[in-house]
């Protein structure tokens, strides 16, 4: 296991140094943690390396995984009407917030030919994909990476099942971390929060909440700006779901 820790978020030229190190460990077929703005996360990209998140997380099977997105992968693989896209502009685009959409998506799509199947059925459910966007510098980077190379990554939260999101490097349980070809830490997670989630999800196209994030009070009020849609508050018991 490599470990790589900044202490802190360094320069746009290290983040872009550290996508591209992190890309060439996923894309061969090794796992790693990373550090997205929403909380650290566990991505891979093979049928194997995902089987391997699974194992270290203890995830069950029926908990699919999500993957790294960015406009241009939403627009051009997720199949959304204008509405759900003038949605994720908002939020993502003129709000500058990550979002997790689950929406149908294009199976025939380049993009996807790469990825083995066992990735994508590990990472999909039904006709639906779950893309998180917009989740920092490293994230946006890898996104772009992921596009350009049609090298989907797939992934979940850097924790033990239902063992609520982790925000800080050290508190990724050690043995999550040694069974990982590279462990890259940037200090604390910029929304980290109390409820120990990530990214709110909104399934498209019913605008239904499937996790209160993070950023949720925010994202529902500009919706309600917005879209003049009142999404429901956060649950008193915290979120629907840890990941």
């Amino acid at each position: 296991m490599q470990l790589i820790d900044r202490g802190c978020l360094p320069s746009p030229d290290v983040i872009r140094a550290d996508a591209r190190h992190a890309f060439r460990i996923i894309k061969a077929g090794g796992v790693a943690v990373l550090p997205l703005d929403v909380s650290y996360a566990i991505f891979g990209h093979t049928a194997r390396a995902v089987e391997r998140i699974y194992e270290l997380k203890n995830r069950t099977a029926s908990k699919p995984n999500g993957v790294i997105g960015d406009w241009t992968i939403f627009t051009d693989v997720m199949v959304t009407s204008e509405r759900d896209r003038a949605l994720v502009k908002c939020i993502t685009q003129e709000h500058d917030l990550p979002l997790s959409v689950v929406a149908p998506y294009r199976r025939d799509h380049e993009w996807l030919q790469t990825a083995e199947l066992g990735a994508v059925r590990r990472s999909t459910k039904g006709e639906t994909m779950d893309l998180l966007m917009n989740a920092g510098e490293l994230h946006n980077e890898l996104a772009r990476l992921s596009w350009e190379s049609a090298t989907p990554l797939f992934g979940s939260s850097a924790n033990k099942s239902l063992a609520g999101s982790k925000f800080e490097v050290e508190d990724v349980e050690e043995e999550l971390k040694a069974g990982c070809d590279l462990v890259l830490g940037y200090g604390r997670s910029k929304y980290a929060n109390k409820y120990l989630v990530g990214s709110t999800i909104l399934e498209l196209p019913s605008w239904k909440v499937l996790r209160f994030g993070g950023c949720y009070e925010s994202q529902a009020e500009f919706i309600k700006r917005h879209f003049r849609v009142e999404l429901p508050p956060r649950p008193t018991q915290g979120s629907m779901s840890l990941v």
